[in-house]
């Protein structure tokens, strides 16, 4: 049976928690074995590629790493939630 998680491919989602907590962007793809999901623009991890024919020299690329599925919410639910407002505030 399939897993069933709170968003899906598409999906414009907030990071709630970790490392990169309030940075926002889409899902390309949701891991469901690992419960993980990659997001546009989130999670840069640098990848290093093997010299071939379209690399001669061989390369380092960036490209998005995987986020918790627990640690994500949907844009607009965050919106209209209080944790925009704890999150925006500066801590005094």
């Amino acid at each position: 049976m399939a897993k069933k998680f709170h968003v899906k491919r598409g999906d414009q989602v907030v990071v709630i928690a970790g490392s990169h907590q309030g940075k926002s962007g889409k899902i390309l793809e949701v891991l469901a074995a690992k419960d993980r999901a990659r997001i546009e623009g989130v999670a840069m991890v640098k990848r290093h590629l093997k010299k071939s024919q379209e690399n001669p020299q061989g390369k380092i690329t960036e490209r998005e790493g995987t986020v918790h599925v627990s640690n994500l919410m949907l844009r607009a639910t965050y919106d209209s939630s209080k944790r925009k407002k704890l999150v925006a505030a500066p801590a005094a």
